[in-house]
């Protein structure tokens, strides 16, 4: 029987935590939508804006960019019938 390597590792030592490293980065910040605004509205029509969407990516926004350019996510758009 071949073992998957994860699992190989898994039982040598179970208690410790998962030693795989995934690509989510560090916040350098706190989400931007904290203190906005439009936050409600955001949710609402689920759209970001620039600051979002670039915080989601590498964790830090310019302060310039919260509530700017908004748009719906392309992925969300045709469940949407946007």
């Amino acid at each position: 029987m071949d073992m998957i390597g994860f699992d190989q590792y898994y039982n040598m030592d179970p208690c410790q935590h998962s030693k795989i490293l995934l690509p989510i980065p560090e916040n350098v910040r706190e989400v931007p939508c904290d203190g906005c605004s439009r936050v409600d509205a955001c949710g609402v029509s689920m759209a970001e804006c620039v600051a979002f969407r670039v915080w989601s990516a590498s964790g830090d926004y310019e302060d310039k960019d919260v509530g700017r350019l908004m748009r719906v996510p392309r992925e969300l758009r045709g469940s949407r019938g946007i």
